[in-house]
This record gives structure tokens, C-alpha cells and sequence, in this order.
């Protein structure tokens, strides 16, 4: 065959069908990969591959053209973005370096010395650290109805860090309306792309209705941005003043701006087929866990949190990474008695199956 030829041969073949083959070629190459290694790590929760390539590049970009320049304080692309992704005004729209660090500007606006911040228990750890750097009580809670005098803030993980577990819009709706007006409910939807109970924006769309009402976002997590810090804020007109509050005084660099708005308008073919591929392998994981010794929550996240009975969480660990998974103790996460387990594609749901039978017998 000449090399005319050979290329010839490429004509008739649509681009997209192409990028698909090498996409399902280099998944198996992956999934092949995964049952070689002696060792595979779900101990953690962000996304453990690149985001798009573009989205990178568009951050290099970045930074070779503005490196010596400030950049945009207001971040105006990346707001206009979001918000008419979300069908708010950009005002209603806070941007900063990772949804973390805008809660915890949400605590020391909202929180002084002798209040409390009101928690489910387990959730994710930062809610009573950044309760306690705000000079306020971390109050961890059965059900967050549970409020008193001294209540400001409510704060909820949905879906839920490291149980998984979601709370459907309807009872966060029942729950702002249900808190005295001096008290602010805080949503962090960090992981809300992986849920599949209702609508992404469900939650997120009772702003307009709940004055006190902030829903949290982030690109650490489907999206792959964890290196770069980013996330945002979403509240009701009224809170316009509040959100601006939250936003870093000098706003968010230029590089993550530019991977944030670059995200945004190439980036939802990439997150959809990174909600799709968990949603799979979580439904057939939560499924093959039915036949074993194990404990599961019925997960909307992109993990599954286990507990063997007879064993403490460290334990159940140890067991796992004797046969090569290594998974999240639950101990700091709130549980001593359970692990968390992130679900990583095909490879990785066979390989944490099979050390869970090899370690429960």
C-alpha cells in the first residue's frame, strides 16, 4: 500500500467516531494496565485524570500572554459563564480559589466567637475546622433541623463526604424554610455532578426562593481542576453584598480563569462521559457488594462507603492493601468503623471487589 493510500483510507471516516475508537482503545489499555499494578489507590476523591486537553492549554496559553499582568479581580468571563449556565445574574455569583476556601470565607462572615455551626455527622471534615478557626462551636448533628439560639449556620454536604448519601431539593427546600431567619444554610455541592436522583441545578435553582440560601461549587472534582483552586457561589439577589464578601480581594489568577472558562465551553462532552462511567461502575459495585459481608450506603457519589462488620475501619484498610487496594480509613472522616472507596472505571471496581473477597474470605 502507498502512503496515498494508506491515508486515503482515513476519508470516510467521521471525526468523531475516530476520537470515540481511540478513546474505547485507550480505556481498555487502561483497564489492562489496572490489573497489573500491584497496587491501585481509592483513597481519594478528585478525578485522577487530566481534564480536556484544550482546557490545559488554554491555561498555558494563559500564562505565557499574562504572566506579568494582574488579573481580572471580578473574573467577569468566568461569572458570565456560570451564570448563564445556571440562569442567575452574575451578581448572584461568587468565584475563589476552590469551594473550600469560600466556605470558610462564609464562616468568618457569618460566625463570631459563641456561635455554632450546625453539621450532619460524618460529613466532610473542614465544616468543624473551619467552624473553630471562625472562633465558633462545630455542633455535629443526627438531622440538621437540630438548631438553637446560638445557630448561624448550616452547613450540608450533598451528596454527602464520605457517605454519599443525597438529600433531594425538595427537603433542602423544606429545610431552609423551616430555620429562623437568623441562621444561613450552606450546600456544598462539590461532587453534585456524580448524583443521578434529579436535576444537577435542583438544589441549586431554590436560591431564588431562600434568601439565607448559598449552594457551593467546584472544579476539583469531575471537572479535574484540583491543582488549579477553583470554585463558586451561588445565592439569591438579596445576598449580592454576601457573595461579593466571599470572593478573594484580588480574585482568582488569571491561568485558572482561563481553564474555568475554557471548561465551560468545551468541557461537558468530557464531564458527562466522566458522570456516565461512574454512575456505571457505582450501580454495579453497590450491586456485587449485596452478595458480600459488607455494609453500603446507596451512594450518589463518585465512592462507596463500606463497613464490615467485626472489623474497625483501619482495619478493613489494612486488609485491603494486603491484596492491593488501598482505601480511606474512615476514622478521619468522621466513622472508625467504616472505609471510603472511590470508584476509578471497570478496572478498578473489579480489583476492589476481588480484595474485598480475598480480605472478608
Amino acid at each position: 500500500m502507498g502512503l496515498l493510500d494508506y491515508y486515503r483510507q482515513f476519508e470516510d471516516i467521521d471525526q468523531e467516531e475516530w476520537n470515540q475508537g481511540l478513546r474505547e482503545r485507550r480505556a481498555r489499555e487502561k483497564a489492562l494496565a489496572l490489573e497489573k499494578v500491584p497496587t491501585i489507590d481509592l483513597s481519594s476523591s478528585e478525578w485522577p485524570n487530566f481534564p480536556n486537553s484544550e482546557v490545559m492549554n488554554a491555561a498555558i496559553a494563559r500564562a505565557r500572554g499574562r504572566m506579568n499582568g494582574y488579573p481580572d479581580r471580578h473574573a467577569a468571563g468566568a461569572r458570565a459563564l456560570l451564570a448563564e449556565r445556571h440562569g442567575v445574574a452574575p451578581e448572584q455569583i461568587a468565584l475563589g480559589n476552590g469551594a473550600a476556601e469560600l466556605l470558610q470565607a462564609a464562616a468568618f462572615k457569618l460566625l463570631g466567637p459563641g456561635d455554632e455551626l450546625v453539621t450532619p455527622w460524618p460529613s466532610y471534615p473542614l465544616y468543624p475546622l473551619m467552624a473553630s478557626r471562625a472562633g465558633a462551636r462545630p455542633v455535629p448533628v443526627d438531622h440538621v433541623d437540630v438548631v438553637g439560639e446560638r445557630t448561624r449556620v448550616v452547613v450540608l454536604c450533598n451528596p454527602n463526604d464520605p457517605t454519599g448519601t443525597y438529600l433531594p431539593a425538595a427537603e433542602v427546600s423544606a429545610l431552609a424554610a423551616s430555620l429562623p431567619d437568623y441562621v444561613h444554610l450552606l450546600v456544598d455541592e462539590a461532587l453534585i455532578q456524580f448524583q443521578d436522583a434529579e436535576s444537577e441545578d435542583s438544589v441549586l435553582q431554590l436560591v431564588d426562593k431562600h434568601e439565607r440560601l448559598l449552594v457551593f461549587r467546584t472544579f476539583s472534582k469531575i471537572y479535574g481542576l484540583s491543582g488549579l483552586r477553583a470554585g463558586y457561589a451561588v445565592g439569591n439577589p438579596a445576598a449580592a453584598e454576601l457573595l461579593d464578601s466571599l470572593a478573594p480581594a484580588l480574585g482568582v489568577n488569571a491561568l485558572t480563569q482561563a481553564a474555568v472558562e475554557q471548561a465551560l465551553k468545551i468541557g461537558d462532552a468530557e464531564v458527562r462521559r466522566r458522570r456516565e462511567l461512574v454512575i456505571e461502575e457505582r450501580t454495579r459495585l453497590l450491586k456485587a457488594l449485596r452478595d458480600l459481608p459488607v455494609d453500603a450506603t446507596e451512594s450518589q457519589a463518585n465512592f462507596v462507603w463500606l463497613h464490615a462488620p467485626g472489623l474497625t475501619g483501619s482495619q478493613l484498610a489494612a486488609a485491603l492493601e494486603q491484596h492491593g487496594v488501598i482505601v480511606a480509613p474512615g476514622g478521619p472522616l468522621g466513622a472508625d468503623d467504616h472505609v471510603r472507596a472511590s470508584i476509578r472505571g471497570a478496572g478498578g471496581t473489579d480489583r476492589l471487589i476481588d480484595a474485598l473477597k480475598e480480605a472478608l474470605g
